[in-house]
């Protein structure tokens, strides 16, 4: 209720969109340090350890995960001590307010929020959102938003989704899928699919880690589990790339997961799938392996 109360009255002074189930928590040196709503978030730029000149990365988890879930702590505590970037993490009170049929709402007050810390003088270029699962769909549609009300005049620099959920034919009218019109670049990485993930949810590069379609990893006798398994695998690999000095995960440019295990595309472009690959000029589908067991990164693309 305090949070509910908070928010409405920063709404009616700051004249944002108020949606008290939206949180923003600041991190700094491994340290929550700021919480802000959707009609506060704005006053980050003015918190004494945001730098304003750096990139700051926002991470929004999926649907059934929390703060605590471990693949999200991971992903926290791998960016949480990174000196060079400004790091928030969306979070919610209630696990089940992320859902399809909360979407376009929660993208909604996420842009907002979004488009008044760019108007009090941030860099739209410098913000990265990440999104896992159904997270990654909902900053798809808020970076889109940010365009649209905007007209163009804010653009997000970069956009990655980690296996973006498949959302369905009548969610995916309404919410839109991650694509490349989203962001100044985007990208997708693919752990799963048949369950939760979408391989048609793609941006201006894809990676598909092991096929994407499962992680040999994940050795669960039930299928649902080996699928969730498979699913939030997105997040260990990008929480090993954050936390890498250099550019890993090496993936070969091919056209199909078949044509890769066979050798064909063994001489084709090398590019990196994680944090330290961020080129507006990569463009097209990469397939990789990675080991069974951390660290998770192979030392060459090419199948063995």
């Amino acid at each position: 209720m305090l949070w509910k109360s908070l928010c409405l009255i920063f709404a009616l002074i700051t004249l944002v969109n108020c949606d008290a189930r939206i949180r923003f928590r600041f991190f700094h040196q491994g340290a929550a340090v700021g919480d802000y709503t959707t009609a506060n978030f704005f006053e980050i730029i003015s918190h004494p350890n945001f730098v304003r000149t750096r990139q700051t990365v926002m991470f929004h988890h999926s649907e059934d995960n929390t703060l605590t879930t471990p693949q999200v702590q991971d992903v926290l505590n791998s960016y949480a001590v990174n000196a060079d970037l400004n790091f928030v993490m969306i979070h919610y009170d209630n696990a089940n307010t992320i859902s399809t049929g909360n979407s376009v709402d929660l993208a909604a007050g996420i842009s907002d929020s979004l488009l008044f810390l760019f108007n009090s003088g941030y860099n739209s270029g410098l913000m990265s959102l990440i999104g896992h699962g159904l997270g990654a769909q909902i900053m798809a549609r808020a970076s889109r938003n940010v365009q649209t009300d905007s007209n163009r005049r804010h653009i997000i620099g970069r956009l990655t989704g980690l296996d973006p959920l498949d959302i369905g034919l009548i969610t995916g009218l309404t919410l839109g899928r991650l694509s490349s019109i989203d962001a100044q670049w985007v990208e997708s990485v693919h752990t799963e699919s048949g369950s939760f993930g979408d391989l048609g949810s793609n941006g201006h590069i894809a990676f598909f880690v092991n096929g994407g379609e499962t992680q040999p990893m994940c050795g669960q006798t039930l299928p649902g589990a080996r699928a969730r398994c498979s699913h939030e695998f997105g997040m260990t690999y990008w929480a090993e790339s954050v936390r890498s000095a250099v550019p890993i995960f090496p993936s070969l440019q091919c056209d199909t997961w078949n044509n890769f295990m066979v050798g064909q595309c063994n001489n084709n472009f090398v590019s990196y799938m994680g944090r330290a690959n961020w080129s507006a000029n990569l463009r097209g589908t990469y397939y990789l392996q990675t080991n069974i067991q951390a660290p998770f990164t192979r030392d060459r693309a090419p199948p063995f």
